[in-house]
């Protein structure tokens, strides 16, 4: 008797908008294809998140979608509209990719891939990063046949079965050891090995409230040679970032601040820190578990439900992370606490040691799996 192969998996992953959410797609995505599986990410025409998922050899498909605004305004005309005609090229991008499966992992730019899995009666897996759900998952969650969270308790917003399986990160991260790489990371941002190192981001686009903060602490340390800061500013806040630290400097500084628009080596980046000052998204929560990197948090306080401060929680309740509130993010206040924490080398493993026990860094795979058993019932 004859042996058929089976056909590979067919997965359309659709999620953008912001790095928290294109992360874990594409990091899915790699688990998928490691088992063979046929996948493509849907994203925002025209995002940023095109060109980052075609580096990663993963196919992309655009739609054009605009989000919704919470209060009463004309561009929610326009947004419904771009709407139903974005959920008419779901359905076409799901039907010539014969999907057995589709999954959203938030962001506006999934709620139309969600609708029209549910119109054509293709299993619908949602994955959820953050502590609170968003209004994008929130809604898909009357069509998923199964969720995956990343934080315990997020399993109350969903009437479908709920795998806990942490949030999927960049591969490199997952599994990172930050010491082995600490020579490379060195000459990689030019940085000097006799120093601790303050490492200060923001997410993709950098945070202006803790660059201001960090950048306002310099006259703190402009005479300290012990320490360096590695400042991921964000694209576009770099040119003023350089003008600001341009006029703070004076020749007999001793401090050795790096300032970077952006990076493609996070993991470097990490590598090179001895503590970090961040927010709270659950992508860079999940990424400095990885690499048991002591941090002090500072949630974006505008972020739906104040969704980062409940990520913290946890990490905060375990002594893992020092929370710092953005209205109290000052100079003065970011000062006192590097000082404090960057030279107590007692506190510091015991954070390192603590963050550590929240990674999860089979996230991806164990997304994975519950992908494919939604295909598979």
């Amino acid at each position: 008797m004859a042996v058929v192969d089976e056909a590979p998996l067919s997965v359309v992953i659709a999620g953008g908008g912001t790095g928290g959410h294109i992360v874990p797609a594409i990091a899915l995505a790699k688990a998928l294809t490691k088992h063979a599986a046929d996948v493509r990410i849907v994203g925002r025409q025209g995002g940023p998140e095109a060109t980052t998922v075609r580096a990663q050899g993963i196919a992309f498909e655009g739609i054009d979608v605009l989000g919704f605004r919470r209060s009463v305004s004309p561009r929610n005309v326009l947004a419904a509209a771009k709407g139903a005609l974005a959920t008419g090229r779901a359905v076409g991008i799901l039907r010539r990719a014969r999907a057995d499966v589709a999954v959203g992992t938030g962001g506006y730019v999934s709620i139309p891939v969600a609708m029209a899995a549910a119109m054509l009666r293709i299993p619908l897996v949602l994955h959820e990063a953050n502590a609170i759900p968003g209004v994008a998952n929130r809604l898909a969650g009357r069509w998923a046949a199964a969720v995956a969270v990343s934080f315990p308790g997020a399993e109350r917003w969903f009437r479908a079965p709920v795998t806990m399986t942490g949030n999927p990160i960049r591969p490199e991260v997952a599994t990172l050891d930050r010491f082995a790489h600490r020579t490379e990371a060195y000459d990689h941002f030019g940085l000097e090995a006799s120093r601790r190192t303050l490492l200060v981001f923001g997410g993709s686009q950098g945070a202006r409230r803790i660059n201001e903060a960090a950048l306002g602490a310099y006259e703190r340390w402009r005479g300290d040679e012990r320490l360096q800061v590695l400042h991921l500013v964000g694209p576009k806040e770099l040119p003023g970032a350089e003008a600001r630290l341009e006029d703070l400097r004076l020749p007999e500084d001793r401090v050795l601040w790096r300032l970077v628009g952006s990076t493609d080596r996070m993991d470097l980046a990490y590598s090179v820190a001895d503590l970090a000052l961040c927010r709270a998204g659950a992508a860079t929560l999940f990424e400095i578990a990885s690499a048991a990197l002591p941090a002090i948090v500072v949630p974006y306080p505008y972020a739906t439900a104040d969704h980062q401060r409940a990520n913290a929680q946890p990490l905060v309740d375990s002594k893992a992370v020092v929370l710092l509130l953005d209205a109290d993010c000052t100079a003065g206040s970011v000062g006192e606490l590097v000082d404090d924490l960057l030279w107590d080398e007692s506190r510091l493993g015991a954070m390192s040691a603590s963050i550590h026990e929240f990674a999860r860094p089979q996230a991806a795979e164990s997304l994975a799996d519950v992908v494919r058993a939604a295909a598979r019932r």
